[in-house]
């Protein structure tokens, strides 16, 4: 609903701010002109022309109207799904006496009240009427800025085509980008390239590489804290519709055991994905959202990779500056990132990519960490550059918590690092205090995590610094004739 609101309020200032020329008749008289005694003067008479008429029309009350209506729907929409999911998980587990899944529940709606009452109250007693005034003139400041930067590194045509592209002297300001947000996948029926009696999973369950019962939700050996809503499907259609869907078509425990025992001889053929469709999208609207307020418009699609390697289902997690080999191996290998050290076209390749962001979602980590990047180029806070770019994350219940973690390894995508407080995205509990100083004052003005005017400037930074002039939007260039 969030980001509903914010495109729409983008959709309005680029409907209202576009350029619109019209015609317009006027009227000029004309006069010989002679001395005041020459009756020749006397006479005088209309010229009737039409004139190009540009003119430009700003409403930002309108903005702001359409931008609170939006809110507080959405606040009591998301105070209805998250209490409603949350009654939903607790009756099944009542069921099927889960009580992971009940307290899980119990979490879904206590957090989501708690956070809605906030969002609520911040909207009444005028917070979000201030946030607005501040974000609007934090998107002008930004725009100089970003205008500084381009005016140093580009010119002529390109420098045009460029603020054209990003509507830096018009409309909804922002880099635009195509995003990719994929999930791996795993197969029960995929072959074993070291066993031809039994399947992948099969012999990597048997040989310790994974736990395949973990991974399809049925044990918890992570933590009470670093729970995860694994999806397992049939492949089978299920008779009368649905087809494979999140409730009505799921491996149960006795069918994965009788797969295990069997060596993959029995029971159902079935997938098992970490997250489930609703997790997924949850985490794309919010990268989208947040995204905005780094003037960062991504679009999103999702996809999904079939995994069969041990290390691409349980990925090294070992959160570090230095130079992470299997993550690059896996973003090149799997997802089809371009490596820059093959060749000067690999390196041209590779920074074309870099206005096609991906992340990835994954089954788990080696260590307790939930997202890792790869940046094309080193950042100012000491993160080395790698041969590919792109992100990994992990899902974790609950989703009101760890719902930014994609966007929060984006916002290393663009080149910004860690920072202090839980109000902040850039936040991380492992590196971090969870205090600082605006803790308190954007509890009312945003009601949650967000980025803020310097790291807009720092993301622009980077981004003129590396990105090629076709990812923001100038042509390519010709190749040379002969």
């Amino acid at each position: 609903m969030a980001l509903i609101c914010t495109q729409i309020s983008e959709w309005i200032e680029e409907e209202v701010s576009k350029p619109v020329e019209e015609w317009e008749e006027r009227q000029e008289k004309k006069c010989k002109d002679y001395p005041w005694y020459d009756p020749r003067g006397w006479v005088c008479w209309f010229v009737t022309y039409f004139v190009k008429v540009i003119r430009w029309v700003i409403v930002k009350v309108g903005k702001w109207v359409v931008r609170t209506v939006c809110k507080l729907v959405g606040v009591f929409w998301g105070i209805i799904t998250d209490v409603a999911g949350g009654l939903w998980d607790v009756v099944a587990g009542i069921f099927t006496l889960d009580w992971r899944r009940i307290l899980d529940g119990l979490l879904d709606i206590l957090i989501g009240i708690v956070l809605g009452v906030i969002r609520l109250g911040r909207i009444i007693f005028l917070g979000d009427l201030i946030a607005y005034i501040i974000e609007e003139i934090n998107r002008w400041r930004l725009r100089d800025y970003v205008r500084g930067l381009l005016v140093m590194k580009y010119s002529g045509t390109t420098l045009d085509q460029i603020k054209e592209a990003i509507r830096l002297d018009h409309g909804a300001f922002g880099l635009r980008m195509d995003a990719t947000a994929y999930r791996t996948v795993l197969d029960s029926e995929a072959p074993s390239p070291t066993d031809a009696t039994a399947p992948n999973l099969v012999v990597l369950h048997e040989t310790g590489a994974i736990n395949l019962r973990a991974l399809c939700g049925f044990e918890f050996d992570e933590g009470f804290w670093n729970r995860k809503s694994y999806k397992t499907l049939k492949k089978e259609i299920v008779v009368g519709g649905g087809g494979g869907g999140e409730f009505d078509n799921p491996i149960s425990e006795d069918e994965l055991d009788t797969y295990l025992s069997s060596r993959g001889q029995q029971g159902p053929p079935f997938i098992v994905l970490p997250m489930r469709d609703g997790s997924l999208d949850e985490r794309v609207s919010i990268a989208e959202e947040k995204g905005r307020e780094l003037s960062l418009m991504m679009s999103f699609s999702t996809d999904r990779v079939l995994v069969t390697q041990a290390g691409h289902i349980v990925h090294h997690g070992f959160d570090t500056n230095d130079y992470d080999p299997a993550l690059v191996s896996f973003l090149i290998d799997k997802i089809g990132r371009i490596d820059k050290s093959t060749s000067s076209t690999g390196r041209t390749g590779a920074d074309h990519q870099l206005c096609h962001p991906v992340v990835v979602g994954i089954f788990r980590y080696t260590d307790t960490l939930r997202g890792l990047t790869a940046t094309l180029e080193p950042t100012k806070c000491g993160l080395s550059g790698h041969n590919a770019s792109g992100a990994t994350f992990i899902d974790n219940r609950p989703d009101q918590i760890w719902k930014y973690v994609p966007i929060h390894e984006l916002g290393h995508y663009f080149g910004l690092c860690h920072t202090d407080g839980v109000n902040r995205i850039m936040y991380s509990n492992r590196h971090n205090s969870w205090w600082n100083w605006w803790l308190v004052p954007d509890i009312y003005l945003t009601g949650e995590p967000s980025f803020v005017f310097d790291e807009a400037k720092a993301a622009w930074d980077y981004i003129v610094a590396h990105f090629p002039p076709e990812c923001l939007g100038a042509e390519p260039m010709a190749p040379p004739v002969g």
